[in-house]
């Protein structure tokens, strides 16, 4: 009886994260072909083919919806970990050349980009018309900072920052050029490969935060 009953949870679980998968999905395709604004929940409904109360049921507001989805696209499905559960994190911290490190966080974090960095701007230019969801863009960049501040920091534990930098000002150098908004202008705008791109951030971020 028991077995049956737990049978039964995990056969609900598993359709539940199968619907909440497709409804993501779905959210990433209209999101990307309309906007954030263009994109209704109704239209997502009919993407993920499932009811419209559905959509609200799981994520209850689209600015959740899109947040989800950025989340999805940061962590990725195959190994939902946190960045700093990965193993290339666990490289950077034991790389003891401050050079070395930063170049193997650029690689490790350059898929994030590839993924997620199309979508985390169509939040960013919604949020300059929209008060609630600039709170949720707020939010992926509290995020985004804290991460890069712990590599910033690690950074200087290893080698000094370049001429004129402490970790403030360095955390914020890398949130600008080590950005969504330059992978996207690069790789988007300007024709750039994705390896094209990370090897110039590899190049060029050194030397903005490290010095020659």
């Amino acid at each position: 009886m028991f077995a049956f009953m737990a049978d039964v949870k995990s056969s609900r679980r598993a359709k539940s994260n199968a619907t909440r998968a497709r409804i993501l999905d779905a959210a990433e395709e209209e999101f990307a072909a309309n906007g954030y604004h263009g994109a209704t929940i109704a239209s997502i409904a009919r993407r993920a083919r499932v009811a419209t109360q559905t959509v609200y049921f799981v994520f209850h507001t689209k600015a959740e919806l899109i947040s989800a989805a950025i989340d999805r696209q940061v962590l990725g499905t195959d190994d939902p970990a946190e960045p700093q559960q990965r193993d290339w994190w666990v490289a950077m911290n034991d790389e003891p050349d401050a050079r070395a490190a930063l170049k193997v966080f650029i690689r490790g974090a350059a898929p994030l980009f590839q993924r997620a960095s199309a979508l985390s701007e169509i939040l960013r230019g919604a949020a300059l018309t929209d008060a609630d969801l600039r709170k949720t863009h707020e939010h992926h960049e509290q995020l985004r900072e804290r991460g890069f501040r712990e590599v910033v920091e690690m950074l200087a534990a290893k080698g000094r920052l370049g001429n004129g930098l402490d970790v403030d000002t360095a955390t914020d150098v890398l949130l600008v050029e080590f950005s969504d908004a330059s992978y996207v202008q690069f790789t988007g705008e300007r024709g750039w490969s994705h390896d094209q791109t990370v090897e110039y951030y590899c190049d060029s971020l050194p030397l903005l935060l490290l010095g020659p």
